[in-house]
């Protein structure tokens, strides 16, 4: 059973590629509208049952499953010992299609209860009776389009017609007063006009039908390839720094799949990494949560690095019961973009209820970007930045901090416990707004849209300042929005960066704007298993008591790729409102803080100096500098947020020893 997303987006902020509590959000951005369907959209392209049998025992020889565990190999050659694990490809019956047509015809577009309730009628996985509503919606649509296409021939038909007919009575004249219309073989603008928009209309038709079978052709292609990839180990897939075999040989990769020799455009630069992570999430809500993509905006929060976009096809496949392959790949090198997605995705497996086994291949072609200093090269080329280490290690902590919302066994060191649930969720929800804000801030996305005032240019220290007009955005201040923000390099480890800036009994040694006051924290909310990862509410207590009241709301997450500590001075009115469960959407924050990554690949996991031992700190400031939101800026503001910024990166460098 499978399914072809074929739709515009868009919301998240792969911000990256993961999952949020409201779908996908850090670093890659991504969002489904079905009402966008166009004509490409395929409502079927089924893999046969011998071809899936073929795909999955091809070269059985020169590669090591990952299955096993899982009698995964034992489908190709054990039936008889197993008739229930037998691959099915789950027809429906003639009283399945009767029940989903008649509900179907009552409502085309059922909510999560209804189909719950038809699921349990009729034996079917709630996933399957999503599927089915969804071809069929796309059906209608594609029925309703062709409709219109032979309305529209008629109709251009009939013009044509009657084009013809005025052309021979202009071209005859009129005898009343002797004008003899055109000259022999001149032909009227309007039925030039005509002809070429009926030609037009004939082969958007064809190109249709044609474009319906290629996207099929290439998803089946697609599919064998990342299966391939995702089990393979030597020789396409050779030994990295770590001893894990997530190298990509070139060469191997040529001779295995040759279609992937085809010319590309000049400047186009491949790269290819795999990753795999067992993750606390069922595989049928994994699944979901990766539906309804096919753009996505992939984001280093760095000014130095600009936004790679992304347009391809998204095809979800349920291979056999508890396995699932999700692939994704770009048609063609359309110019609009310069990021191309070879056959990537993920191969989803269920290992129990509640734990999933996730693989990961990122395989991308990209427009070599002259604008990269080559100061950060090294880990912009590594999969640390837009690779499959980064998005697996986005997805692990995600799940995590979903997990985290509904857990009832919390550490003891979180003042909130178990038995507020909710407001816990309205924490994490509010922090989730937060780091996505302070992400957009920084890099800028197409539903994040600022303007830049000055750009960060090609040397490492250069500030960039954008601002935005805040009119009717409730979770933001009226007025003019101001963002600065610049990259710097830093020779030290990034863990002990995190550590540094997370701790509140040293946020005063940085931390300009409390003012010499000391930081008391008042609330800590755990979000993941990593001591990092939590959510904290701050105190200032300041020389000067009219700051006394002043709270901060920070959340600091990290992982093997990046961490981020991300805070927001905050009304105590509102934070009573969120700690007491309520919808944080309305509470107004401009975001400001800070992004570790690592400066190669070596340093994410090695506390040794080496030649990659260094952090690449992202620091950036969201300040309302206007209460009208379509006031200018000022030199002034400009000034000021400049001199923010670089007295913060001073004391940052002064507190760890670091005179440079």
């Amino acid at each position: 059973m499978d399914r072809i997303m074929n739709s515009a987006n868009k919301n998240s902020s792969m911000i990256e590629n993961v999952p949020s509590s409201s779908g996908l959000p850090f670093g890659q951005s991504s969002s489904m509208l079905e009402s966008q369907l166009n004509p490409l959209a395929i409502e079927s392209a089924t893999i046969s049952e011998n071809e899936i049998m073929q795909l999955l025992t091809d070269d059985e020889a020169n590669s090591k499953s990952d299955y096993n565990d899982n009698k995964f190999d034992e489908q190709d050659g054990n039936d008889d010992d197993h008739p229930n694990k037998k691959m099915r490809n789950h027809r429906h019956t003639k009283q399945h299609i009767e029940e989903m047509e008649a509900l179907f015809k009552e409502c085309p577009k059922p909510n999560k209860k209804k189909m719950k309730e038809l699921s349990n009628k009729l034996e079917l996985e709630p996933l399957q009776i999503k599927f089915w509503f969804q071809n069929r919606r796309t059906q209608i649509k594609n029925q309703d389009q062709h409709s219109e296409n032979l309305s529209l021939r008629a109709e251009n038909d009939k013009l044509r017609a009657e084009c013809v007919w005025l052309s021979e009575a202009i071209n005859n004249g009129c005898p009343n007063c002797g004008d003899h219309g055109f000259r022999v073989g001149e032909t009227p603008n309007n039925e030039q006009y005509l002809r070429l928009e009926n030609a037009r209309l004939q082969e958007e038709v064809i190109v249709v039908h044609i474009s319906r079978q290629y996207i099929a052709k290439v998803i089946r292609a697609a599919m064998y390839e990342l299966l391939q990839m995702a089990r393979m180990d030597e020789p396409l897939w050779l030994p990295n720094i770590d001893g894990v075999n997530n190298d990509l040989n070139e060469e191997e990769y040529k001779r295995k799949f040759p279609r992937g020799n085809e010319p590309k455009p000049n400047g186009i630069k491949t790269t290819a990494s795999r990753e795999s992570v067992l993750v606390t999430m069922n595989h049928i809500n994994l699944v979901e949560i990766f539906m309804d993509t096919i753009y996505a905006e992939f984001q280093v929060p760095s000014p130095q690095i600009p936004n790679r976009d992304c347009y391809f096809v998204r095809s979800c496949n349920k291979i056999v019961d508890g396995l699932w392959v999700i692939v994704d790949v770009s048609l063609d090198h359309t110019p609009i973009t310069r990021c191309w997605k070879r056959p990537s995705g993920c191969v989803i497996q269920q290992i129990s209820n509640d734990i999933s086994k996730v693989t990961w291949v990122e395989h991308i072609e990209a427009a070599d970007d002259t604008l990269v200093h080559t100061f950060y090269k090294t880990f912009v080329n590594s999969s640390l930045a837009f690779g499959a280490k980064r998005w697996i290690s986005i997805l692990d902590r995600q799940c995590e901090r979903l997990a985290s919302a509904e857990a009832t066994n919390l550490p003891q060191s979180s003042n909130i416990t178990h038995t507020h649930k909710e407001r816990r969720k309205s924490a994490l929800k509010l922090g989730e707004r937060m780091i996505i804000d302070y992400i957009s801030g920084v890099s800028g996305t197409t539903t994040h849209q600022w303007t830049t005032f000055t750009r960060s240019g090609y040397n490492t220290n250069d500030v960039q300042v954008m601002t935005r007009q805040s009119i009717n955005d409730p979770g933001r201040p009226r007025g003019l929005v101001l963002c600065a923000s610049t990259s710097i390099w830093l020779p030290v480890l990034p863990k002990l960066v995190f550590d540094f800036l997370r701790n509140e009994n040293t946020r005063g040694k940085w931390d300009i704007l409390s003012n010499g006051g000391t930081i008391q924290q008042v609330t800590h909310i755990a979000n993941g298993t990593e001591i990092g990862n939590s959510i904290s509410i701050l105190r200032v207590n300041s020389p000067n008591p009219a700051q006394n009241d002043m709270l901060i709301f920070q959340e600091s997450i990290t992982d093997p790729t990046g961490s981020f500590i991300v805070y927001a001075p905050i009304d105590i009115r509102a934070i009573d409102m969120v700690l007491c469960g309520g919808n944080p959407d309305g509470v107004p924050l401009l975001p400001s803080g800070f992004a570790i990554f690592p400066d190669g690949p070596s340093s994410s996991t090695n506390y040794e100096i080496s030649d990659y031992s260094g952090s690449f700190l992202t620091i950036a400031f969201q300040i309302l500098v206007h209460n009208v939101p379509t006031a200018n800026i000022s030199p002034q503001s400009i000034a000021s947020v400049n001199k923010l910024m670089f007295c913060t990166i001073d004391n940052i460098k002064n507190a760890l020893f670091l005179n440079f």
